[in-house]
């Protein structure tokens, strides 16, 4: 009885290791924020268990990078005023993100700026900045 008991809190135990490390942004450059102003929404998928948003950019030279970005999970980001319609290919929007360490082009959100100024954040790295839109990423 105690070995089963042991063994159980052995696999309980990796099992949370495994989920919580799923959760963290190594994969990102957390201290070099990146601004894209003008970003063009190619795509933009809400579904579990991260919503993406794909986006082309231009670069200092007028090449397009196309970007892939992601956000926390429909649930959660709904909570911060996302929808399954906030974003449309064609939308100009302003990209707050923190880059692939790797030097890929894909990213964590930190908050979009629509046209009209409408400000969404991401669940998990949208800081609060009191609410303006022109702040840099903190």
């Amino acid at each position: 009885m105690r070995t089963k008991l042991i063994l159980s809190v052995i696999s309980f135990l990796t099992i949370c290791t495994a989920l919580f490390a799923h959760h963290g942004a190594a994969a990102y450059d957390m201290s070099k924020p990146v601004v894209m102003k003008g970003a063009v929404v190619t795509k933009y998928i809400w579904a579990n268990p991260h919503t993406l948003v794909f986006f082309d950019a231009k670069d200092d030279k007028g090449g397009t990078t196309h970007w892939s970005v992601e956000l926390g999970s429909p649930s959660a980001i709904a909570l911060m005023g996302w929808n399954r319609t906030s974003l449309k290919p064609g939308d100009v929007v302003t990209v707050y993100m923190f880059p692939a360490k790797n030097g890929n082009p894909v990213g964590r959100i930190n908050k979009i700026v629509l046209a009209d100024g409408t400000l969404l954040r991401d669940s998990q790295t949208g800081a609060d900045n009191g609410g303006r839109a022109d702040n840099d990423v903190r």
